[in-house]
């Protein structure tokens, strides 16, 4: 028997036919999630009438005014503005903080390390929908109500899920490695910035695809937390032109494509680091 041969013979032993069912499911699956999605960017493209007339058929000559009307009215631009700025501040500190948090916690050893580990990862627990109402007490207080600041400041709590992620990469990093920068009189800040950070930047990247895209999909923080409608949010704003163009489906599909569109360029985008931060980052430890 040759090599060829004998590799094909190993591939199909090791091919999971009673498996094989799984298939069609996930399929159904995989179709059920893309399509109201793909039935979204479409539907951008037509005009009302064409929408309300046949919803579900492709576009037979797609049109880019829903786009230039929510252009003209000059408010989606002001918005993407809002979220962006909002988003790249607070994504930057929260991976920051994480990485500083988690490297403090794999590297000390101090009294409480694991108690106040265990009550940072209690934050993954708590919806934050449960802490609008302190949170927005506490802005009053600061005098941060109605502002990015405020929005900021509050997206800087949301980082149990980074530190945990963080701590278990350096957690797995070789010992002798720290050591060894040590020895060649590399202080803390050298080993934390050009041995342990760079080497984890596939999970920093992890920790910074899911905060943008809490960040960015946010709702009920920005909804409270800012009254002017000049630094509406994206979701927010989302909510406020339906709220006033029920019958402009078309329109409607357009802004949230747009709104859609981000989070899903950036995952694109870092996809490969993604997966490689999910297996080697939050899976070892």
């Amino acid at each position: 028997m040759t090599t060829a041969t004998t590799t094909r013979a190993n591939r199909t032993r090791r091919f999971p036919y009673r498996m094989i069912w799984l298939y069609p499911l996930l399929a159904l699956l995989a179709l059920t999630i893309l399509f109201p999605l793909a039935w979204m960017f479409y539907s951008a493209f037509k005009t009302n009438s064409a929408v309300l007339a046949n919803p579900f058929s492709f576009p037979l000559h797609p049109t880019l005014a829903n786009f230039r009307a929510l252009l003209s009215e000059g408010e989606l631009p002001f918005w993407l503005r809002n979220s962006a700025l909002v988003t790249a501040v607070s994504v930057v500190l929260v991976v920051g903080l994480s990485a500083a948090a988690a490297y403090g916690f794999s590297t000390f050893e101090f009294r409480g390390k694991n108690l106040l580990f265990a009550f940072l990862i209690l934050g993954l627990m708590i919806p934050p929908q449960a802490l609008v109402i302190a949170g927005f007490k506490w802005l009053s207080i600061l005098h941060l109500t109605d502002s990015f600041g405020g929005l900021i400041f509050t997206y800087c709590s949301w980082t149990p899920f980074g530190i945990l992620v963080l701590r278990n990469f350096f957690d797995s990093i070789p010992k002798d490695l720290r050591e060894a920068a040590t020895i060649d009189g590399a202080s803390h800040f050298t080993i934390f910035w050009r041995v342990l950070l760079p080497l984890a930047r596939p999970a920093v990247s992890t920790i910074a695809i899911f905060n943008v895209v809490w960040i960015w999909n946010d709702f009920i923080y920005p909804l409270v937390y800012l009254q002017s409608q000049d630094k509406y949010t994206v979701p927010v704003g989302v909510l406020q032109f339906q709220g006033r163009s029920t019958s402009a489906i078309g329109e409607q599909m357009a802004v949230l494509a747009v709104a859609t569109a981000v989070p899903l360029l950036v995952y694109f985008l870092f996809r490969r680091h993604f997966v490689r931060g999910v297996l080697e980052g939050a899976v070892k430890g």
